[in-house]
């Protein structure tokens, strides 16, 4: 959805970072893994209680995982398997940070919101897995609003402004939760429907 909306705005700046990388000789795999190395401090960052701090760092990973794609583009070096390989690393990324976040709860002794937390990582996992593999099936299936780029830019938010944390946790367990629901009966009805 972001992607959609949001990228065609910044499309300009977008490319001018690519070029930039490209001059570096940095290839999108690594840029790719360098996104996950920074999840993961943004994770432990979240586990050590500093939020704020964190969601900065959330922020330049994010910008790392809407470039790869762009400078694979560029460069003639998309491919399936970096295709696999973004999302696969993905999934990671979200285990990262939803794990920091959920150990930070534990140690505050916020049982419910250390539970919300592994929720919020079982709804990003759904979300993830029905849709590849309703495109096993159908054509396309990325449908919802509470996609990877939403939720990082979420949760960004509320880990910055302290304060709407909490809202900014349940609106990402139930629209995860949803998310995944609108793919299984967006899948249903296209199969239904003879669709593909």
């Amino acid at each position: 959805m972001l992607r959609k909306t949001v990228y065609p705005m910044i499309e300009g700046l977008v490319g001018k970072l690519v070029d930039q990388l490209n001059t570096l000789g940095i290839t999108p795999n690594q840029l790719t893994l360098a996104g996950c190395a920074v999840n993961l401090l943004a994770g432990v960052i979240y586990a050590k209680g500093y939020l704020i701090f964190g969601g900065l760092v959330l922020l330049i990973a994010g910008l790392g995982d809407m470039l790869d794609g762009p400078l694979a583009r560029k460069t003639g070096k998309a491919s399936p398997f970096g295709a696999f390989l973004d999302s696969t690393v993905d999934r990671y990324s979200d285990f990262f940070i939803f794990g920091g976040l959920a150990v930070y709860f534990a140690r505050e002794g916020e049982v419910f919101w250390f539970l919300t937390s592994l929720g919020i990582l079982l709804g990003a996992m759904a979300v993830s897995y029905t849709k590849a593999r309703a495109e096993n099936f159908i054509k396309d299936c990325g449908v919802g609003f509470f996609g990877r780029a939403e939720r990082i830019v979420l949760l960004a938010f509320g880990t910055l402004f302290f304060p709407v944390l909490k809202f900014v946790l349940l609106a990402l367990l139930i629209g995860t939760h949803v998310t995944a629901i609108q793919r299984i009966l967006h899948t249903k009805k296209a199969l239904e429907g003879g669709r593909s």
